[in-house]
């Protein structure tokens, strides 16, 4: 048994030092060159764990004010924001070392799984080295391989590094520790097993939402695979499906229905605003069809069990991906990047399948002949490893992120306007909480996005000429200043367009061809006393600019009273302003249904108004104070009730099946 374990580690051993060797600059860079890459938004929302970990309800910095829960799934940011916490290096350093582990353990855990389900050992050996070392789709899709320079090019590499798939790449490495996992759980049939399983499935989505689609297709995969293929369909469909349930309660305050339907709604508008047209329809019932087929032939066939799970998920991860690169096809939202997935499950498909062969091959040549043709399998590799070195330290290259625009807005912003909310636009905003807790009207993650009028005003203020909507817009979503530049920009992606806008606009601070704007307002705070008939009862997009003009002018009304508004913590803050009771305040934060309101030691009422801002009605009158608590109102209390029931009752499991087993009460294998 000794024996056994040491193979197995010795393998993993391998995989994770052939994989590690393209991370080994990535290891001990706190910032790379890829200033585009989406990363900076992982690592500001890492650094804002770490210095908050008391208090994630609410998420003030992005987007006008987001639920937490929206931001993003939390787990590789907590991995990273404790990691901060604890050595107190770098952010950009530690979710640099923290995704380069990542990357490394990938391959490690496909080995496990592949290993689990095979049986084999060298079966899964092959499949992972394949894994870690070429991609099918460069083979398949020419686009990609120009993007890694080769069909031989570190794709997997390319997408973590230059494009910030960290998140990605993490449920890629909890996706199949979660199908092994199940696949265990099944096999031994004890409580810790099935919480293990538990465990990882819900790690999966807590990753990255793409993940918890991939996850989906794989267990799919493995029940209409005929697996575990020791018990009857019917208890495993029932078992499974109870696990699944079990995994949800979990996880459900990061996973709320609030929280789905938000992801939801902006999901088609960030996937290139995807449509479930007729073409789509045809398609979807097309692969649903094929896959049907497919599950009946390898059945009728009787393929092994561990073959039908590769190909079944295979053929759902290679016609989302191929479908989109080929033939401009989508099965799902944003369907090409699930090419990853592909390239992972291929090769477990292909090894799988013809390993039978391989092995009737080293049952019938000689002992020296295998060795010869495993060696010159390994001399084979020397040349990929070798080009994907050189690419990963090319990509993974230093940089000195205190000559950076990202770096000079973000430090100057903290030091002369902390607090107060600013327009950030590209990669100035991606970064902008790398380095700082700057509130910003823009972010990081689109599709979380709660209030649905905020992406229209990004995209007037990128895409307008006319300077004084921009102001206004600005104005009406409590934006104290707007980052912006011309042709010589210093900025990535140079996102705003007619730049000549900006011009006449006070400067704050300038840098090269970026400079820091002023957008005048007559109260600095995002609380502002008014009439209801003042406030912004008709949408923009119906009503045009005209109905912006009474909210705009009750701001800069100086016979309405200022009101002042602190924040205490991230998910309460108070508001304190001489009132009369016909008066509301407009509070320049996205409105969401689990704030609730107090004055006067009970509860009022709060609203959102056609800005998607939260408007109170406090009823008082003379000076009085509001007090706004953000706790995700009653979904949200239950669902933090039914997480800790849940996990409570998984470990009373786990402890009365150990009394028991200590006591002698039940039977042990």
């Amino acid at each position: 048994m000794r024996k056994e374990y040491g193979k197995t580690l010795g393998c993993a051993a391998l995989l994770f030092a052939l994989n590690a060797c393209l991370m080994q600059w990535l290891f001990r860079t706190p910032y790379t060159n890829q200033m585009g890459s989406i990363e900076a938004a992982f690592i500001g929302i890492a650094r804002y764990v770490s210095r908050h970990w008391s208090d994630l309800g609410w998420f003030p910095i992005w987007y006008g004010g987001i639920p937490y829960a929206d931001s993003y799934p939390p787990l590789l940011h907590w991995v990273v924001g404790l990691g901060i916490t604890l050595t107190g290096a770098e952010p950009g350093l530690v979710y640099h070392f923290v995704v380069a582990m990542i990357y490394s353990l990938g391959p490690v855990t496909l080995f496990w799984m592949a290993w689990r389900l095979s049986g084999s050992r060298a079966c899964a050996l092959v499949a992972a080295i394949g894994y870690s070392l070429i991609s099918p789709t460069c083979l398949l899709v020419r686009s990609v391989a120009l993007d890694v320079d080769g069909v031989l090019g570190p794709r997997r590499l390319i997408t973590l590094v230059n494009y910030g798939e960290g998140p990605h790449l993490t449920s890629m490495l909890l996706l199949p520790l979660a199908i092994g996992m199940l696949h265990v759980a099944f096999e031994k049939r004890k409580p810790w097993y099935w919480m293990g399983a538990a465990l990882a499935i819900a790690a999966v989505p807590m990753s990255n939402w793409l993940g918890a689609m991939a996850l989906a297709m794989g267990i799919t995969a493995y029940l209409c695979a005929g697996l575990p293929g020791s018990r009857k369909t019917v208890p495993t469909l029932l078992c499974t499906g109870a696990l699944a349930i079990y995994a949800y309660a979990l996880v459900m305050p990061w996973f709320s229905p609030a929280t789905i339907a938000v992801i939801q709604a902006n999901a088609p508008r960030v996937a290139n605003n995807f449509r479930a047209d007729n073409t789509q329809r045809i398609f979807v019932a097309a692969v649903a069809a094929v896959y049907v087929l497919l599950v009946w032939g390898l059945a009728r066939l009787k393929i092994a069990r561990h073959i039908r799970f590769a190909w079944l998920v295979t053929l759902v991860t290679g016609t989302a991906a191929l479908g989109r690169y080929w033939f401009k096809l989508s099965l799902l939202p944003q369907p090409d990047r699930y090419h990853l997935e592909m390239d992972m499950f291929l090769w477990v498909a292909v090894v799988f399948t013809v390993w039978p062969l391989m092995r009737w091959a080293g049952t019938h040549l000689e002992r020296r002949h295998l060795v010869g043709i495993c060696a010159i399998l390994m001399i084979a590799c020397l040349p990929v490893v070798k080009k994907q070195r050189r690419t990963a330290r090319w990509e993974e290259r230093p940089i000195k992120i205190e000559n950076t625009i990202e770096f000079k807005t973000a430090t100057w912003l903290d030091a002369h306007m902390r607090g107060s909310r600013v327009f950030a636009p590209g990669t100035i905003g991606f970064w902008l909480n790398a380095f700082s807790d700057q509130p910003q009207i823009t972010g990081g993650f689109d599709n979380g996005i709660s209030n649905p009028f905020v992406p229209g005003v990004i995209f007037h203020v990128y895409a307008g000429d006319n300077q004084q909507w921009l102001v206004e817009l600005l104005q009406a979503y409590g934006c104290d200043a707007m980052i912006g530049g011309g042709k010589d920009s210093a900025e990535f992606y140079h996102p705003v367009s007619h730049p000549e806008k900006l011009r006449g606009l006070r400067e704050l601070w300038r840098d090269g061809g970026d400079a820091v704007y002023d957008i005048p307002r007559r109260s600095r705070s995002l609380a502002h006393v008014m009439r209801p008939g003042d406030l912004m009862v008709k949408p923009l997009a119906l009503y045009g600019w005209a109905a912006l003009d009474p909210y705009l002018a009750a701001m800069e009304n100086p016979e309405y009273p200022a009101a002042e508004f602190r924040w205490r913590s991230a998910s309460d803050a108070v508001i304190a302003a001489p009132l009369k009771p016909d008066q509301v305040v407009s509070v320049q934060v996205s409105w969401d249904k689990g704030w609730t309101a107090y004055s006067g030691g009970h509860s009022v009422r709060t609203w959102g108004d056609k800005l998607g801002q939260m408007v109170v009605e406090p009823q008082c009158s003379g000076a009085c104070t509001i007090e706004l608590k953000y706790d995700g109102g009653p979904e949200g209390r239950f669902a933090r009730v039914l997480s800790l029931f849940a996990l409570a009752g998984g470990l009373c499991w786990i402890l009365v099946a150990l009394w028991q087993k200590r006591s002698g009460l039940t039977k042990t294998n």
